[in-house]
């Protein structure tokens, strides 16, 4: 096509809507498939711990601080490793094993403190409740052991989720929606530009050179009805 005309292309896209809208259909039956019967519905529970004194004195020392920032890092670590995740594993009688409760885990800690965020995942809402519970027990007993000093205080208990994290039913079916509608009409726009059938008088100018002497009109044939007298 030589020439792009945008009132020829509005009616070619128009006249082939149908299209469009064809794949908008099916981008929200995809949508709806996917989320009733693909997708997971994942549920979060979270817990957080923060490293307080290190000592039998009722106030924190700038030692204290000092020694739980370094402490943090070295925590997170702790928290995943085998000998904690063995141990919740065990306690709560789950079917995982530790590297499958591991990638269920996540901590992190807030930018500059000492509190420390442990977050669970899990297809069962209570599963990862548990979880996030008992591995904050668990650590906070284990690491009296380990480094011999109880600095560790839980400050918020997991509670249980309602609604999964990763389902947005709107969102998912806005993202049909729009991908229905931008794969029809690609599909428009590819076929107005290879088609090159004769449209218009003026198509026959451009691609043969040749002036129109004149057009027949399309007949078309009037039904008659013949009466009886």
């Amino acid at each position: 096509m030589e020439e792009f005309n945008l009132s020829e292309f509005v009616k070619y896209y128009f006249s082939y809507f149908i299209i469009v809208i064809l794949f908008v259909v099916l981008g929200v039956l995809g949508s709806w498939y996917y989320t009733d019967y693909m997708q997971v519905a994942m549920y979060k529970s979270q817990t957080s711990l923060v490293l307080t004194r290190s000592n039998d004195s009722s106030t924190i020392t700038q030692n204290d601080i000092s020694l739980n920032k370094n402490l943090v890092s070295t925590y997170r670590e702790i928290i995943k490793s085998r000998r904690i995740l063995s141990k919740v594993i065990a306690n709560l009688n789950l079917d995982f094993t530790e590297k499958e409760l591991s990638e269920k885990v996540n901590v992190a800690s807030a930018n500059d403190t000492e509190l420390i965020l442990i977050t669970v995942v899990d297809e069962d809402s209570g599963v990862a409740k548990n979880v996030a519970n008992e591995i904050a027990s668990v650590f906070k007993e284990e690491i009296t052991s380990i480094y011999n000093i109880e600095n560790i205080s839980i400050v918020d208990m997991a509670i249980q989720a309602e609604e999964p994290y990763n389902v947005n039913v709107l969102k998912q079916y806005i993202i049909g929606i729009g991908a229905g509608f931008l794969i029809g009409s690609l599909l428009v726009i590819i076929k107005f530009y290879f088609d090159d059938s004769i449209k218009k008088p003026e198509d026959i100018e451009e691609k043969i050179g040749l002036s129109v002497l004149s057009t027949v009109p399309k007949y078309k044939k009037a039904r008659r009805e013949n009466k009886r007298g």
